[in-house]
């Protein structure tokens, strides 16, 4: 204490503990011991000697200074540790602490027990506004069911009344003819009539001439209605018939030929392609032989009956009759060349060769048929140069072939897998 910076009186007491242990905490001593030094700067025989030893004697200074410090602070650090005091005040504040936290979740507690009694008093009384609406509900029920009957029972009554009236009058007929009639008209009007018509009718009915004036306006007021509501039906069936021919028109537009066009239209034209169905429309009746006028709406239509059960059938008889037409143009085929030199059908079938044909004073190739024998090379060369070769494969098959080029092998190929795709349409 004697050699702290401030001369400062601290009293120990059980208040400012705290304030003592700062106090040696942030202690800083004013000593310097240059007493210690063990080097003299006066010995020093030149100005670079003398500031040497200064630095030495500097470091060698703070050093100590700092073992210093370090000592009273371990020192401090012990009582610390040791004090009684400092012990009561953590034990304190740590019971402080959970006191506390006990009261907090005491009180969490008792929020939730409280939010639990409001939740089921809440649902108490739901359940009780609940069942009075039921019970409401049901009462008012009961009462439009009693009123209904009532209304029903007194409408009888005066139905009975009307029809006892008009059947006094005898139906207001003159021959057995118009008793039928006249009793089939009473009884649609009395389905129609409301039960203050029937009272002022059945009212009326002590003065004769009165009631009969007044049921006549009403039964031809009632038959003009009717009628009026039966033109009304008519036209609206009339014109729901129209429309369903138009569309059923408008559906058979679509022949076998323009359906295979559609097909390929709809291929070309993928979802994506701006005013898609337009175009696909402008694309029939550019290529269609029949019809010129296919418009948008029609081409959606088509398409969704297509995509339908009903359209799998109408696919497979557009594949059956391609089939068949295939066939039809080899056949014809076969008969040209017959024809023109005779070839064995089966190598006609086979499909082309080229031979020079003068036309005009122009030669062309014309194709001919694979043989056998060159079909047969064919087929081992696609055995044995697979598709994983690249882009040699073809040339390796020409050059396999012989007397075939690249374009023919090909060209023989596609034909090949066209015949047997259209095979498994028709099976």
């Amino acid at each position: 204490k004697q050699w702290y910076q401030r001369r400062v009186a601290i009293t120990a007491g059980i208040d400012k503990v705290n304030d003592f242990y700062n106090f040696w905490y942030d202690f800083k001593s004013w000593r310097e011991y240059s007493y210690l030094d063990e080097e003299e700067r006066e010995k020093a025989e030149c100005k670079e000697e003398r500031r040497y030893i200064d630095k030495l004697n500097k470091t060698e200074r703070l050093r100590r200074k700092k073992e210093e410090m370090a000592r009273i602070h371990e020192l401090v650090n012990t009582c610390y540790a040791c004090d009684p005091r400092i012990k009561a005040f953590n034990e304190e504040r740590k019971n402080r602490k959970q006191e506390a936290k006990l009261a907090k979740q005491e009180a969490y507690k008792k929020e939730q027990e409280a939010l639990k009694l409001e939740k089921e008093e809440n649902e108490r009384i739901q359940r009780e506004l609940e069942a009075q609406r039921q019970l409401e509900a049901k009462e008012k029920a009961e009462v439009e069911k009693k009123e209904r009957q009532k209304q029903n029972k007194l409408i009888k009554s005066e139905r009975k009344k009307l029809r006892e009236n008009v059947k006094n009058c005898n139906y207001f007929a003159t021959d057995g003819q118009n008793v039928v009639k006249s009793m089939e008209n009473l009884d649609l009007l009395l389905l129609s009539l409301s039960l203050d018509d029937m009272k002022k009718l059945n009212e009326s009915s002590k003065d004769t001439n009165n009631f009969t004036v007044k049921y006549r306006n009403i039964l031809e007021s009632h038959l003009t209605d009717q009628e009026n509501k039966t033109k009304e039906n008519l036209m609206k069936a009339k014109q729901s018939q129209e429309v369903h021919k138009e569309q059923t028109s408008n559906s058979d537009k679509f022949t076998t030929p323009d359906i295979a066009l559609l097909v390929k239209a709809v291929k070309m034209f993928p979802p994506g392609t701006i005013n898609r169905w337009c175009t696909i429309a402008d694309y029939l009746n550019l290529h269609s032989t029949l019809c010129k006028t296919y418009e948008s709406k029609d081409i959606i239509s088509k398409v969704k009956k297509l995509q339908s059960k009903e359209g799998d059938d109408l696919k497979s008889k557009i594949n059956k009759q391609a089939y068949e037409n295939f066939e039809k143009s080899q056949k014809q085929r076969i008969d040209e060349v017959h024809h023109a030199g005779g070839l064995s059908s089966r190598d006609t079938m086979n499909t082309s060769l080229a031979e020079e044909v003068a036309t005009n004073g122009v030669f062309k190739k014309k194709k001919t048929a694979w043989t056998s024998d060159e079909q047969k090379l064919l087929e081992d060369a696609l055995k044995k140069f697979p598709q994983s070769i690249g882009a040699e494969r073809w040339d390796n098959i020409a050059d396999h072939v012989g007397s075939r080029n690249k374009k023919d092998c090909m060209r023989r190929y596609k034909d090949l897998v066209e015949q047997i795709k259209a095979k498994k349409a028709k099976q």
